[in-house]
């Protein structure tokens, strides 16, 4: 079942490790091939009737950029308009199915390309944390070394890191470093 109401859902992390599959920083590419694609889909529950292609790859990756322009967008009135551009770009066709004995909504169609019910599942996603907590709750890492994307899920919406055990270490390690160096000679 996939919700689309809380911050750490599914379908939200679907958006934040496919825009973290390159590092912009660092120039890392993680998701290198195909069969990178097919681990990242499976990963979320998405298995492809059929073997993914460099098609699927290429789709995969011109979304990238899109969704993390998402989490870099000052404002709802500019978030939005991308999601639902996703949205009709990866043919949403949402729905109600009981497939699992319970009704639920689901945002792709059946037989949707692997890309686009990624798409469109990680559009909604964003699209409720955006309604219920604002885009303050979208963030890039402001570690030096990282340009990760996360859902700041703190409760007074203070995380600047997307690791603060990686990141924020980092920061406050150099912060120290820097507290402690003496003065420069003059």
């Amino acid at each position: 079942m996939v919700r689309f109401t809380s911050y750490s859902d599914a379908s939200v992390t679907l958006a934040e490790d496919l825009v973290n599959t390159l590092n912009i920083v660092r120039e890392v590419e993680k998701l290198p091939d195909v069969t990178a694609l097919s681990t990242l889909l499976a990963t979320h529950g998405i298995e492809p009737a059929a073997p993914l292609s460099e098609a699927d790859l290429d789709a995969a990756r011109e979304l990238r950029p899109v969704l993390r322009e998402v989490f870099a967008a000052p404002d709802t009135a500019t978030a939005v308009p991308l999601l639902n551009r996703v949205l009709a770009d990866h043919h949403a066709v949402p729905h109600y199915t009981d497939h699992d004995g319970s009704w639920h909504l689901h945002v792709a169609a059946p037989d949707a390309a692997p890309v686009d019910a990624y798409a469109v599942n990680a559009a909604m996603g964003l699209l409720g944390v955006i309604t219920t907590g604002g885009t303050e709750r979208l963030h890039v890492c402001v570690g030096r070394r990282c340009a990760e994307v996360f859902v700041d899920t703190s409760r007074n919406q203070s995380r600047r890191y997307c690791s603060p055990l990686i990141c924020g270490n980092r920061a406050s390690a150099a912060a120290h470093r820097a507290r402690r160096k003496p003065p420069a000679a003059v």
